[in-house]
C-alpha cells in the first residue's frame, strides 16, 4: 500500500495520466510484494536504482525527489517484516564499520567550521544515504547466490546506462529519453566541437567513470569457466555496451582506465589468449564505431601536462583543471587540519581562485579531483580517514579473496578480485573527477566487502580445488591470485 502512494499522488496531480498512474500502482505493488517475499531482491533493486542513477533523473525530469529515499525505506520495512514473520532475529553484518564511521566523523568535524552550513549539511546527508545503502546491501544479500544476483543487477544498470548513449551515438538522434540520455555540445579537442553524451548521469566524464569501473565485473563473468549462456550473455552485453558508450563520452580518462583493465587481465588472468583476442576485436570495433574526433582527443594526452605552465597548454580543459587543482591546494594550505568544510569547495572557489591567479572568470568550478577535494574540504583529518578506509577495504577484500581461493571457490574469488579492480579503476579515474557520484563508489565497496565477508564466513572443511593432474590450481585473478 505504501509503495502505491507516489503513483496515487501522481494520478491526483496529473489526472490526464490516470491510466499510467494505475499501471504504476500495479507495478509498484507487485514489486513491493516481490521484495516482501524475498528481501534480497530489494537489495538488487537498490543496486540497479543507484548505479543507473534513476533517482536523480526522476528528480530533474519530474521533480519527484523521494524515489531513492522511498526505496531505502521500503527495503528496510520489507526486511523487518520478513524477519518478524519468520520469527528470526536479523544476523547483522557491519563490514568496514569503524573506518566508515571515521570518514563520516571527519566530515562532520570539518562541517563545524564551514562557511556554507547548508552545503555541508547536504554533503553529510548524501553520505548518510550512501552508508544506509551500504549496510542494506551488506545485510540483505545473505548468500553468495544473492550477492551474485546483485552483481548481475549492477551489470543490468550498465546496459540501461549505455543503451540511450549508444543509440544516440550511432544514429545521431537528439532524443533525450526523459533525461536518461543527456548530451552537451562542447569542445572535443583544441579547436574542435561535437556532441558529448552523458546518459543518465548528465556529465560525459562521470558517465565514463561509472561505466569503466563496472567493466571488470563484466569481463570476469564473460571469461568465467563453465558460466551459463544467460550469465555470459549478460556479461558480454554489459561489457560491449559499456565500452561502446564510453566512446561517445570522449573521455580521455576512460581510455586510460580501459587500458589499465586490459593490462591487468593480460598480466594476471589465466585465460590470457581470450583476453588478447577480445581486446583486439574490441579495438577493431572501436575504430569503426568511434567518431574521428575521439582519436584526436586521446592524442592530446601526450601533448598536454597538468604540470606545464598554463601558456604552454593548448587544451583549455587541461588549463582549467590545473587552475582548479591549484585553487583546491590553496584551500588546503590555508586550512590544513579540517579544510573549508564538506561541500564548500564551490562556496570558497572564487576567493581562492583569485589568490591562485585567476583570469577574472566569475564562473564557479568543480575541483575535478577527488583527492584535491578531500584535502581542500576536510584537511589532513579527512585525508587520513579516507586513506584508512581504503586500506581497511583492500585488506578485507584481499583476506576474503585468498580464503575463497584456498577453499576452492574459484568463481567467488574471481568476482572479489574483479571488485578490487573496479574500486581501483574508480579511484584512478577520480584523479580527474570529484565526488559528485560517490554513492557509486560506496556501492562497489559494499559489494566487495560483502563478497569478502561471505568468503570468510564459509566453512573451513573444504579443500582447495585441484587441477586434473592433482596439483593445486595455479593462482591468478580468476582463482584468487593478486589483482
Amino acid at each position: 500500500m505504501a509503495a502505491a502512494l507516489p503513483a496515487l499522488v501522481a494520478a491526483w496531480r496529473f489526472p490526464q495520466h490516470a491510466a499510467l498512474a494505475a499501471l504504476a500502482v500495479a507495478g509498484l505493488g507487485g514489486l513491493a510484494l516481490a521484495v516482501l517475499h524475498r528481501p534480497a531482491w530489494g537489495a538488487c533493486a537498490l543496486v540497479l536504482l543507484i548505479y543507473w542513477n534513476a533517482s536523480d533523473v526522476v528528480t530533474d525530469t519530474w521533480g519527484f525527489a523521494w524515489l531513492l529515499r522511498l526505496t531505502l525505506a521500503g527495503v528496510v520495512l520489507a526486511w523487518g517484516m520478513d524477519r518478524l514473520l519468520r520469527h528470526q532475529a536479523p544476523r547483522l553484518r557491519w563490514p568496514l564499520l569503524l573506518p566508515l564511521l571515521a570518514w563520516g566523523g571527519a566530515q562532520a568535524l570539518a562541517a563545524v567550521g564551514a562557511g556554507d552550513l547548508g552545503a555541508a549539511g547536504a554533503r553529510l546527508a548524501e553520505f548518510a544515504k550512501g552508508a544506509v545503502a551500504f549496510y542494506l546491501v551488506a545485510n540483505l544479500l545473505e548468500t553468495p547466490r544473492a550477492w551474485r544476483q546483485a552483481i548481475n543487477a549492477l551489470l543490468g544498470a550498465v546496459v540501461l546506462l549505455a543503451l540511450p548513449v549508444v543509440y544516440q551515438g550511432l544514429t545521431g538522434s537528439h532524443n533525450l529519453f526523459w533525461g536518461f540520455g543527456s548530451m552537451e555540445y562542447a569542445a572535443t579537442a583544441p579547436g574542435e566541437f561535437g556532441w558529448r553524451l552523458g546518459g543518465a548521469l548528465g556529465d560525459p566524464n562521470f558517465l565514463a567513470m561509472v561505466l569503466v569501473a563496472a567493466l571488470p565485473l563484466g569481463a570476469m563473468q564473460a571469461l568465467e569457466r563453465g558460466a551459463g549462456w544467460g550469465r555470459r550473455g549478460l556479461a558480454l552485453g554489459a561489457l560491449g555496451m559499456g565500452l561502446a558508450a564510453t566512446l561517445f563520452t570522449y573521455s580521455r580518462a576512460a581510455a586510460l582506465g580501459v587500458a589499465c583493465l586490459v593490462a591487468v587481465l593480460l598480466w594476471r588472468h589465466p585465460r590470457r589468449r581470450w583476453v588478447a583476442a577480445v581486446a583486439g576485436l574490441g579495438l577493431v570495433a572501436a575504430a569503426g564505431l568511434a567518431p574521428q574526433a575521439v582519436w584526436g582527443r586521446i592524442q592530446t594526452l601526450a601533448a598536454s601536462s597538468l604540470t606545464a605552465p598554463p601558456a604552454q597548454i593548448a587544451d583549455a580543459s587541461f588549463r582549467d583543471r590545473q587552475h582548479e587543482m591549484l585553487t583546491g591546494a590553496l584551500m588546503f594550505l590555508h586550512h590544513p587540519l579540517l579544510g573549508v568544510g564538506p561541500g564548500n569547495y564551490e562556496s570558497e572557489y572564487l576567493r581562492y581562485s583569485a589568490l591562485a591567479g585567476g583570469s577574472g572568470d566569475t564562473r564557479v568550478r568543480d575541483p575535478h579531483s577527488l583527492y584535491i577535494q578531500i584535502a581542500a574540504e576536510t584537511g589532513l583529518v579527512g585525508l587520513a580517514a579516507f586513506v584508512a578506509l581504503l586500506v581497511a577495504a583492500y585488506r578485507l577484500m584481499e583476506r576474503g579473496r585468498r580464503r575463497a581461493a584456498r577453499l576452492g571457490a574459484v568463481h567467488l574469488a574471481g568476482l572479489v578480485a574483479a571488485l578490487e579492480l573496479a574500486v581501483g579503476l574508480y579511484l584512478l579515474l577520480s584523479t580527474f573527477l570529484h565526488d559528485a557520484y560517490f554513492r557509486h563508489f560506496l556501492l562497489l565497496l559494499a559489494l566487495g566487502g560483502l563478497g569478502a565477508r561471505l568468503a570468510l564466513e564459509s566453512g573451513a572443511g573444504r579443500q582447495p580445488r585441484r587441477s586434473p593432474g592433482g596439483a593445486p590450481r595455479r593462482p591468478g585473478i580468476a582463482s584468487g591470485g593478486p589483482a
